[in-house]
């Protein structure tokens, strides 16, 4: 099972990475992506199973790689990750 994390942070990408023991976890792989784009090709290259993306992103938002993701691999299961406060990005994610 591959595990993609994608933030337009670099520390916060990092800050994930450090912060779980993953070799603990059913992941045969855990990659990451700076970008929509950088995640959209790693999406073209191998089966990712699980995301987990960033809600806003310069060039092209999580919301949108979600949308993108869902067409071309409707099984990978996606989380959000947020700073935002905001109920309108919450409720834009849930549907």
């Amino acid at each position: 099972m591959n595990l993609l994390i994608v933030d337009d942070e670099i520390l916060a990408v990092q800050g994930i990475l450090d912060g779980v023991e993953w070799d603990k976890l059913a992941f045969d792989k855990v990659l990451t992506a700076n970008s929509y784009a950088q995640a959209v090709n790693l999406f073209l290259e191998m089966t990712i199973d699980v995301m987990l993306c960033d809600i806003e992103m310069p060039y092209g938002s999580g919301m949108e790689l979600v949308e993108w993701v869902k067409g071309h691999s409707p099984q990978t299961e996606c989380i959000f990750l947020t700073g935002h406060d905001e109920f309108s990005f919450a409720k834009r994610a849930i549907s």
